[in-house]
């Protein structure tokens, strides 16, 4: 189901960018933590390798430190869809500053009886 990938993925980004771009409450941090798998495993944009200990380790300090941080999130596709766990392509662009910076992502989601959950995250930065 597209529908409902696509709908996690913005959501997701929601979260991050209010965390990020504002003072926003602790929940929206929880609401983050809680859409990640505890085996959760991500590449960012420079090649590291970051657990979910580490992810969220670095997010907990960083609450507004993107003052008026955007992030939208379009040419979402699945390129893989099991019964527990799909593949999706995304692009990220985020707006800060005046500054804007694009990423290719593909994402692991797990589907379990408690939702959809993040499992992998590899982000490469667009040139220009």
């Amino acid at each position: 189901m597209t529908t409902d990938v696509t709908a996690e993925v913005e959501r997701v980004h929601r979260l991050l960018a209010k965390w990020l771009g504002s003072d926003g409450e602790p929940a929206v941090l929880e609401a983050l933590r809680a859409a990640h798998a505890d085996d959760f495993t991500m590449i960012t944009t420079d090649g590291q390798q970051l657990t979910v200990d580490d992810l969220f380790g670095a997010l907990s300090g960083a609450r507004n430190a993107a003052p008026g941080l955007g992030i939208e999130v379009d040419e979402v596709t699945v390129a893989a869809d099991a019964a527990d766990l799909v593949v999706v392509h995304f692009r990220e662009i985020h707006q800060h500053e005046g500054r804007t910076t694009r990423r290719r992502t593909t994402a692991v989601l797990r589907r379990t009886s408690q939702g959809i959950r993040w499992r992998h995250l590899h982000e490469t930065a667009v040139a220009g």
